[in-house]
């Protein structure tokens, strides 16, 4: 590296912004009014979690930082290391863009599979106060959680189930598991 070239092991501004400002708790709670309380449901929200996925993934790749590169050149080499951490990155890029977070809790991260926590969620909040308590309590969000993640690791061509561990109103948290099938 000479002196003029720096690394930046941040996450772009820019991008998170834009990811925000796309599918960020604001956006929902927009999509929301448009649509309608009768129009939401879990193939509402899966829709949404395969656009939020499909975004993040796009512009990951746009605005790329050192750990990925790093990443990506190491898998290379080794032949391995690609599942789960590539598309866990996209999974933590897609959270730390949308959630009052700053770092995604994991729970479990090597071969057997990615576990992660999501303790506060701005989605779910927004779910409460557009659609009520009893219809947040459904948990009709999770289709976007599941299918967003789901599809972060497909688009990998890894074959896997996504389940949750745990959900916000029992638990106080959703956890999810996604597992090579």
């Amino acid at each position: 590296m000479t002196s003029s070239e720096t690394y930046s092991f941040d996450l772009n501004e820019e991008m998170v912004q834009r990811l925000e400002q796309e599918f960020g708790p604001e956006a929902l709670r927009n999509e929301i009014k448009k649509i309608g309380s009768a129009g939401i449901t879990e193939a509402f929200f899966g829709d949404f979690g395969k656009r939020w996925m499909e975004r993040t993934l796009e512009l990951g790749e746009q605005y790329g930082d050192r750990t990925y590169e790093v990443l990506k050149a190491a898998v290379e080499k080794t032949g391995t290391l690609a599942f789960p951490f590539i598309p866990e990155r996209f999974v933590e890029l897609a959270y730390l863009s949308t959630q009052p977070i700053y770092t995604v809790p994991i729970v479990e991260n090597g071969a057997g599979g990615l576990v992660f926590k999501m303790p506060f969620c701005s989605f779910y909040k927004v779910i409460k106060e557009e659609l009520g308590e009893k219809f947040a309590r459904g948990l009709s969000c999770r289709e976007a959680c599941l299918g967003a993640c789901r599809l972060a690791f497909e688009r990998f061509g890894f074959n896997v189930s996504v389940g949750m561990d745990a959900i916000m109103p029992a638990d106080e948290h959703c956890q999810f598991a996604i597992r090579p099938a």
